[in-house]
């Protein structure tokens, strides 16, 4: 009886160089193949593949972190260069311009802002501007691409601020100008999530209590917390102070008032979702929030 004998796995040092070499093949030589590290949210460092085309000046990040995960699971390198090449080349056209520049003339419009953790970004915020609020930092983006089935973006760095000779009090200014637009709210009830709804209607405010607070994307939708008179109106509009429950970096719970709920229950609830159903680089806080109608703010 033959034993069959099974391939030796490449360590993730050796896939990261044998991805780089073949796409560089297949590719061709008016392409740069580089890889990097790259410190996403709440300091987890991934390994980031650029393809750069000549004569231009945008590469998308595509991560191979979970890349390898897929080929320690069984699927072929073939198959995963044809999935990487496959994305650079549905990603590779910018949401502004082809051959856009990176001057603020060309990109201001595009630049908008997240909230993310304060405490779990501090190697992060060191190296690009913010402000801070409650515990939270607000940071700044530029969108590059935009499509049904995700975005691009490029983080704003200290180093740009220099090049633009822009304070951040004007970074400021165009990204809460530019947010609400580039990506309007959306308010659900908890009954239409849970169900699939479609519908961005007006949600029925009786049949159930618990709200939605994301964006029409669906991608970093907690910063709707800051979109100007957006929690002051769905509080008055339900009549009711609020409760805000940090669910991820992508949306916010809210939870009228009108009944008192334990505080401390509420964050025990939120760190216990955070450590088992959330992914590291999407927490946004383990606190919970009060909106007051009467004094127009959010506290801790």
């Amino acid at each position: 009886m033959l034993n069959a004998v099974k391939e030796e796995l490449l360590d993730y040092v050796s896939f990261v160089s044998y991805i780089k070499d073949k796409i560089r093949e297949r590719m061709g030589d008016s392409y740069s193949v580089m890889t990097y590290k790259v410190l996403k949210n709440n300091s987890l460092e991934l390994d980031s593949l650029v393809l750069l085309k000549e004569g231009r000046n945008f590469a998308p990040n595509i991560y191979l972190n979970g890349y390898y995960d897929l080929y320690l699971a069984g699927t072929s390198m073939k198959e995963i260069i044809d999935r990487l090449c496959m994305i650079y080349n549905h990603c590779s056209i910018p949401a502004i311009k082809d051959d856009f520049n990176f001057s603020l003339d060309t990109i201001g419009s595009y630049i908008f802002f997240r909230i993310v953790s304060l405490e779990r970004n501090k190697k992060l915020l060191t190296q690009i501007p913010y402000i801070k609020y409650l515990d939270f930092a607000v940071t700044f983006h530029c969108l590059v691409r935009c499509e049904d089935d995700g975005i691009g973006t490029i983080r704003i760095t200290n180093e740009h601020m220099k090049l633009w000779n822009i304070s951040l009090n004007k970074l400021r200014d165009l990204a809460f100008k530019n947010t609400s637009r580039l990506f309007p709210p959306v308010i659900r009830t908890m009954e239409e999530v849970l169900r699939g709804s479609l519908d961005n209607g007006n949600p029925s405010y009786i049949s159930c209590p618990m709200y939605i607070l994301t964006n029409e994307k669906g991608i970093n939708g907690a910063s709707c917390l800051l979109y100007k008179d957006l929690i002051k109106n769905f509080a008055h509009q339900i009549n009711s102070d609020l409760y805000i429950l940090p669910s991820s970096v992508h949306e916010i719970i809210l939870l009228p008032m009108k009944k008192k709920l334990n505080i401390d229950y509420l964050s025990k609830m939120v760190m216990e979702i955070n450590k088992s159903s959330v992914p590291v680089d999407e927490i946004l806080s383990d606190n919970v929030y009060i909106y007051s109608m009467e004094r127009d703010a959010i506290s801790m």
